[in-house]
């Protein structure tokens, strides 16, 4: 009976044995298998994390590329690819950038490029390619430089469309309606009473400033793609008196006058071209007055005032400026002075402006804007760039007005086409971003 309980005992014991080795070599087998989907898992993770990094070093050498086109002066000429950074450190990587002219350089002063570039961190290799063009001031709807000495406000009944920026405080009293994307270099608005903005595409604050071009950086906007002078410069200065009218036929007429006593004396006789024969241009020392409807593609160029004494039109457009479907018609305004709607008969009661205007001297402005009663709706059809930003009407708490309410509409074709010789902002817009494969 002992010896029974004997083996009994040896073979549970063995039995023990068994099953403890068994355990053993499971917990084993899991701690292998743990370890290996630990390592796995770790190994997975360290090549997103040096995947993410590439990509993020990728963009560094886009910025940074886009930093030097914006400061390079004269931008880079040719149409050769060439390398601007070799394997510039970054992080825990490094970028590598490659700039392509565009093929079409050589034959516009608005330069465009592409720019590739590669990030590398680790294993991972990330590449990035964008497609970027000089943006020209038309892009904006409306910029200005300076808000002016005294405040000037949006207000309640202004609607205006399209980009705005301002290297100054912008002031806002009570419900402006902004249609586009307000930007401003200030850190804060002018707020006034009952102040309540509608920002329908959102604003940012802090921003770069942007450079006003000089009257020269037009002149030579030409000279860069032209070797004889322009076919019309009109001379209007010693009190003489300049007037363009643009007509629906595809034509311009323009003549020069003063006067002798109570005589008028012709300079330059009334004369009458096709818009086509002018090379995109044309230019007057002096003073201005233009008024219209335009069929084509011109730019006016004044030394000094440039008035608008009526409606200027686009042949193809609708009677409150709005250019219809299809319209290929474009017009730059560019003064060294101010550019002023005039107070004369046609303008007391609404202004339609079809045009890209630029005021280099001063402002866009009306002219006796705080006298009289309303003159109703100023409405513009494009872009408004100025030094400093001019007043078109005064308002009251109470309802009263004298001069205009803005009406500024962006001509979205201006993302994509400016009028001739029409100035940079020194900036550049990307067109198109993509990841594309490194290898």
């Amino acid at each position: 009976m002992t010896g029974m309980m004997d083996r009994l005992i040896r073979d549970q014991r063995g039995v023990s044995l068994v099953v403890v080795l068994c355990i053993l070599v499971l917990f084993g087998a899991l701690g292998l298998v743990t370890h290996s989907l630990v390592t796995t898992d770790l190994s997975s993770s360290l090549r997103l994390q040096e995947s993410a990094q590439a990509f993020w070093v990728a963009e560094a050498g886009i910025e940074l590329a886009c930093r030097y086109l914006r400061y390079a002066n004269p931008p880079p000429a040719g149409t050769q690819p060439f390398v601007q950074f070799s394997q510039v450190p970054c992080g825990q990587g490094h970028f590598s950038v490659t700039i392509d002219p565009d093929d079409n350089n050589p034959n516009t002063y608005l330069k465009a490029y592409t720019v590739t570039s590669l990030g590398v961190c680790g294993e991972a290799r990330r590449s990035i390619r964008v497609q970027l063009g000089m943006k020209t001031f038309s892009h904006y709807s409306y910029c200005t430089n300076s808000e002016g000495s005294s405040t000037i406000w949006f207000v309640t009944g202004d609607v205006i469309e399209g980009p705005l920026h301002s290297n100054d405080r912008i002031a806002i009293y009570s419900r402006p309606v902004f249609l586009g994307q307000v930007t401003s270099s200030a850190t804060s608005f002018r707020k006034g009473s009952a102040y309540n903005p509608d920002f329908r595409a959102g604003y940012q604050l802090g921003v770069p400033p942007v450079a006003f071009p000089t009257f020269q950086d037009v002149t030579n906007n030409y000279w860069a793609l032209n070797t004889q002078p322009p076919e019309v410069v009109l001379d209007a200065r010693l009190s003489r008196h300049a007037r363009v009218i643009f007509n629906a036929n595809g034509t311009i007429t323009y003549f020069v006058w003063h006067l002798s006593g109570s005589d008028t004396v012709y300079d330059v006789p009334r004369t009458t071209r096709p818009v086509a024969d002018l090379r995109g241009i044309l230019f007057v020392q002096g003073d201005v007055e233009l008024s219209g409807v335009l069929d084509g593609q011109l730019t006016i160029v004044a030394s000094e005032l440039i008035r608008i004494v009526d409606d200027i039109r686009y042949a193809a457009s609708e009677p409150q400026g709005r250019p219809l479907e299809g319209c290929d018609d474009l017009l730059g305004l560019v003064s060294g002075g101010d550019v002023v709607v005039a107070d004369t008969p046609p303008n007391r009661s609404d202004v339609v402006i079809d045009a890209a205007i630029l005021a280099l001297g001063n402002s866009f402005t009306v002219e006796n804007y705080s006298s009289g009663s309303s003159r109703g709706y100023l409405r513009v059809w494009g872009s408004i760039a100025q030094k400093v930003r001019g007043p078109v009407g005064t308002f009251s708490a109470w309802g009263g007005q004298t001069g205009y309410l803005k009406d500024y509409h962006y001509d979205p074709r201006f993302l994509e086409q400016t009028p001739p010789y029409y100035p940079s902002t020194g900036q550049y817009r990307i067109y198109t971003w993509q990841e594309i494969d490194p290898d």
